[in-house]
């Protein structure tokens, strides 16, 4: 049998997985009783052989609980019990399968079928068993939370928004209600019972918000009932009314399954509880352990396992781990040792173990130090990729940070999350086709599909495209049509793009008429994408062949629930469920990928590493502000008591989750912080390092950021240049075919290619005492006499010499150095002016929040069409601008009647977000006029524009308002409609800053402030004017601009910017 996913992770010496697991297999259990008990603790045994009532194991991390369920499954059968006749239930579905998994290889007798599964999946199959009893189709199948959205979003005009702002994105905001409908149903709180509960709140802004959300939680069940379907959530509920209101159905499960066993007792929530309580009978064994309780709501960490005490359970304590050596347990222990309520326990393992603490100068250093000792682990000590994992808090922010770090050194990982499916590039890549066969217009999309395989349109030729799209102000699709008439596109260009062409028509066709699971099985084999992951290099090309056949059962689940939809449809509900950021569970293969995992600390929960590295543990994050849900559970409608919802709660839930990311280490366990912020500001490590680290008897480490030294950089560029080798082995031959003029060229680029790679692996066997600069000549003379005059031409042309030369380099310039073997210029498409470049305040900002936004919007100027939310603020700006225009003393009447006047010209609809903004105009422009009134500034100019040299480039820019101060001095006012920033949000603000100098130098006005005004909140907030620092402006200005010459366009992603980004589709660093 092979291995699960989860089972092969855990491969290591610890007891629960080595005796089940031998070469990749999964091998017999003893049968024999004595087998059976061979080779477990005492603890244990007195576990599995439990004579008969209820039984808690308190089983700490790596203390070999599955084992000891998988023999309590065992000895149960050996002393006559039917295997179909035990019920087995945890937490989520890897689990199940592993344990399954196991059972089966531990059961000789035959059976029927082994009732192992999670909660959700024994309610539906008991549901589907007893449908006639609770009222249901038979056949009605449960919806997924993106089935749900894409329900809510279809009808979303019906929906009584009034006071919840949907923040231009009303996906993400129907995105947090199905959670929080999830949230209120695990606590067994129905639609009606919360209409009702805030029928009698009061008549103030939070009961009207109440109020209005149940509403929607009504109108959301109403929805699933008239489909005939059911929320997971509804599964528990509905079982666990069938079991109360009908004992016949009760009598007949715990009938058939007199035997219950539950794994990771301590998460189950209130209704799974419930639920239990009623099927189960006297025979019940729970594992659990309040330590790594990180899921239960309001941390009620002991809850489960004092409750199920409390009902005359006997308690048995597995206290020696199999997998921590005990350094690492002592400093596990020493994290949760001052939780409230913990039930007392002493894990002992081996000696030894290493725990190490690092103290990094920023946030890129910590990155940068995980990276580099991963790569020495991998390289000297050759240790495998998959035995190492990285721990964060969030992937989307220190996540990205370490993804970044491993990339720059080609060590090969994998992000892991439930969200990141649709992050993938292969998933990305169908999506992007999907979204510009349903939208021509969706530029964004249109240029990955030319960027990305099969097409690759080289970046100058996709500024030339997008050029015409601009100049012609047309679509991208109808602007590749123009450009293949066009003389500035070569042959090659224009041959890729009518292929782009005629996969768009043929696509188009299909359309309206086809259904769409075949079109998107179709649409993956035209563009041949699982073709090209046959010939690909990264380590995980079965995981990523399984995401696009996962992605064709989306589309075969939305014909089941759609059976009359089209492409067209199911196109712009996946793109919807895509950009909500709905969990949606990646596709594994069966075989983990040969990469070092990045994972957040909760996804780490049931998995076992070698080494582990737990990163960005500042005290702000670790324990951090305490987080809830868009709204809590209401106290008067919990059936349970709980602890309160506090900050002592909340510090004992992160101290349980960090114990658990610590725990699942086997070897090694790196704990780390970042001692400056990205603005430098000082941070403080987590007070449990602290604790920890005292437990460990060891120092802090510091470590700064770090140069790669010549060794390092040759085994990067090898690893680097080897998979890209490979990856363009399939495009070259399918070239080969191709009538062109260029083949041979390509042939010989591909040799080239293959030769720089004997280069690399020959600098990395010299003898030890040789430089590379000694090396390097008599490599590439011999090199160079096995090869064609052309090949030789390019091959001593190679920019590969002089990066390898300069040991201390930076990510940009090596990037720069591998994309100029065939990428040309982008210089004319830079916006120079003369020796230098034309920049605004709005560019400098982009380029320095990531140079790859920069390039998207400033040198391809990728077009699009402007999202309600921009279309709103540029409105909101005019009104305010033709008011203050006319002079003289305007009124309120005047200022709306402006609004009025724009609204019905801007082509506003009346959607229901449209009207919420409406709404939210008039209001907020009442509160501007007022405060405007009260203000003692005296407007003088709006929309006044400047430009000034400073070096060879020309600044320019247009200050929305200038008042003039009752103490003769100015002050400059920028307008926004966003949400407000803080005064230290902005410490290090370019904008402002540099409209100052630009007030400065072109009007020749001094100005005593800045501030940006947020209409919408009505908020102002000003800039310090002590911290205009003209120097650091120049400086930041010309490091731009400088930039942007060079051409450095590598992103910087981090999920402030990523998460407004409006180039999401086409970026390489929001995928994986």
């Amino acid at each position: 049998m092979a291995l699960t996913p989860s089972v092969a992770r855990r491969q290591s010496p610890s007891q629960s997985a080595s005796s089940a697991v031998e070469g990749g297999l999964i091998c017999s259990y003893p049968r024999s009783v004595a087998a059976i008990l061979d080779g477990l603790t005492d603890a244990q045994r007195e576990a599995v052989t439990h004579p008969g009532g209820r039984l808690l194991v308190v089983a700490g991390a790596g203390t070999g609980k599955t084992r000891t369920l998988v023999g309590r499954f065992a000895w149960l059968v050996e002393q006559g019990a039917g295997p179909e006749g035990i019920l087995v239930l945890t937490f989520s579905a890897p689990a199940a399968d592993e344990l399954r998994a196991r059972i089966e290889a531990a059961v000789e007798r035959p059976y029927e079928e082994l009732a192992v599964s999670t909660f959700h999946a024994f309610c539906a199959r008991l549901l589907h068993d007893e449908a006639l009893a609770a009222g249901l189709d038979p056949f009605a199948a449960p919806v997924t939370p993106a089935d749900r959205l894409a329900l809510l979003l279809e009808r979303i005009d019906a929906l009584p928004f009034r006071r919840h702002d949907f923040h231009g994105n009303p996906a993400a905001l129907l995105a947090s209600f199905i959670d929080r409908f999830d949230r209120l149903k695990d606590e067994l709180v129905t639609a009606d019972e919360y209409e009702a509960w805030a029928r009698e709140l009061p008549d103030d802004e939070r009961g009207g918000r109440e109020r209005e959300f149940a509403a929607v939680y009504s109108a959301h069940d109403r929805m699933l009932s008239e489909a005939g379907t059911l929320d997971f959530g509804d599964l528990v509920l509905r079982a666990h009314r069938l079991l109360g209101e009908h004992p016949e159905v009760r009598d007949r499960v715990r009938a058939r399954f007199p035997h219950v066993l539950v794994d990771e007792f301590q998460d189950t929530n209130y209704a799974q509880g419930t639920l239990l309580e009623q099927l189960a009978g006297d025979d019940v064994t729970a594992v659990g352990d309040d330590d790594q309780a990180i899921y239960r709501f309001r941390g009620a960490s002991t809850k489960n396992l004092r409750g199920f005490e409390d009902t005359g359970a006997r308690v048995v304590r597995l206290e020696r781990s199999f997998r921590c050596p005990q350094r690492l347990l002592d400093a596990a222990h020493a994290v949760v040792a001052s939780t409230p309520d913990r039930i007392g326990k002493e894990l002992q393992g081996q000696p030894g173990g290493q725990v190490a603490f690092w103290r990094c100068v920023n946030e890129r250093a910590q990155a940068q130090a995980a990276a580099a000792d991963i790569e020495r682990l991998l390289t000297r000590e050759g240790v495998r990729p998959e035995q190492v994992c990285v721990l964060v808090r969030s992937v989307r922010q220190e996540g990205q940070a370490v993804a970044v770090a491993l990339e720059e050194r080609a060590v090969p990982y994998r992000i892991v999350g439930a969200a990141a499916f649709f992050q993938r590039a292969e998933i990305r890549d169908v999506l992007a086709w999907l979204r510009l066969l349903a939208d021509p217009g969706d530029a964004g999309a249109v240029v990955r599909a030319l960027a990305r395989p099969p097409i690759e349109l080289r970046s100058v030729d996709i500024a030339r495209c997008t050029q015409i799209a601009r100049r012609r102000k047309l679509d991208m699709v109808s602007a590749l049509v123009a450009a293949t008439e066009s003389p500035q596109l070569p042959p090659e260009a224009r041959e890729r793009i009518l292929g782009f062409l005629k996969v768009y028509r043929s696509g188009s066709a299909a359309l309206d008429t086809s259904r769409p699971d075949l079109f998107v099985h179709r649409l993956i084999e035209r563009l041949g994408l699982r073709r090209q992951q046959l010939f690909a290099a990264q380590p995980d090309v079965v995981e990523r062949l399984v995401n696009l056949a996962k992605f064709g059962e989306l589309a075969s689940s939305y014909v089941r629930r759609s059976p009359q939809a089209t492409p067209r449809e199911f196109a712009r509900y996946i793109a919807a469920v895509a950009e909500a950021g709905l969990r949606e569970e990646e596709a594994v293969a069966e075989t983990e990928p040969r990469a070092v995992q990045v994972m957040t600390m909760h996804s780490a929960k049931g998995l076992e590493f070698d080494h582990v590295y737990v990163l960005g543990l500042e005290s702000g994050r670790m324990p951090g502000a305490r987080r809830r849900t868009l709204e809590p559970v209401p106290d008067e409608l919990l059936r349970e008591e709980l602890p309160p919802d506090d900050r002592e709660a909340h510090a004992a839930e992160m101290r349980r989750l960090l114990h658990v990311a610590m725990t699942r280490a086997r070897r090694r366990l790196v704990l780390a912080y970042a001692a400056r912020g990205e603005r430098g500001d000082p941070r403080t490590p987590s007070p449990f390092l602290d604790e920890a680290r005292a437990a460990a008897h060891t120092v802090w480490e510091e470590r700064d950021e770090e140069l790669f030294g010549p060794a390092e950089s040759l085994h990067a560029t090898f690893r680097m240049m080897r998979e890209e080798l490979l990856d363009t082995v399939a495009r070259t031959a399918g070239r080969l075919g191709e009538l062109r003029f260029d083949t041979d060229l390509d042939v010989s680029h591909a040799v080239v290619r293959y030769l720089e790679l004997l280069k690399l692996a020959a600098l990395l066997e010299r003898p030890a005492e040789q430089d590379v600069a000694d090396a390097l000549p008599e490599i590439n003379a011999r090199l160079a006499r096995a090869v064609t005059t052309e090949q030789r031409e390019i091959f001593e042309t190679s920019a590969l010499d002089e990066y390898l030369l300069d040991a201390e380099r930076d990510a940009r310039r090596r990037a720069a150095a591998v994309v100029a073997r065939d990428e040309p210029s982008l210089e004319a498409f830079l916006p120079k002016r003369g020796d230098g470049l034309m920049l605004s305040a709005s560019d400098v900002d982009t380029y320095r929040i990531c140079p790859l936004r920069y390039k998207f919007a400033r040198v391809f100027r990728i077009p699009s069409e402007p999202t309600l939310a921009q279309r709103f603020g540029i409105l909101v700006h005019q009104v305010l601008e033709r008011f203050h225009a006319g002079g003289g003393t305007r009124t309120l009447s005047e200022l709306l009647g402006l609004l009025d006047a724009g609204w019905r010209r801007g082509g506003f609809g009346d959607s229901e977000e449209e009207r919420q903004l409406r709404d939210k105009a008039g209001g907020a422009l009442r509160r501007y006029y007022e405060r405007f009134r009260a203000e003692d500034g005296e407007p003088v100019w709006f929309e006044r524009p400047f430009s000034f040299r400073l070096g060879p480039h020309l600044v320019s820019g247009r200050v929305d308002r200038v008042d003039r101060l009752p103490d003769g001095s100015y002050e400059l006012i920028d307008y926004k409609t966003g949400r407000p920033k803080t005064p230290a949000q902005l410490k290090d603000d370019v904008q402002l800053s540099l409209y100052a100098v630009g007030a400065s130098e072109a009007w020749s006005l001094q100005t005593a402030g800045q501030a940006y005004y947020y209409v919408l909140d009505d908020a102002k907030v000003p800039v310090d004017p002590d911290d205009v620092d003209r120097d650091w402006i120049r400086e930041t200005v010309l490091e731009v601009a400088d930039g942007i010459l060079a051409q450095g366009f590598e992103p910087t992603p981090s999920y402030a910017a990523c998460s407004t980004c409006d180039f999401r589709i086409i970026c390489p660093a929001a995928e994986r």
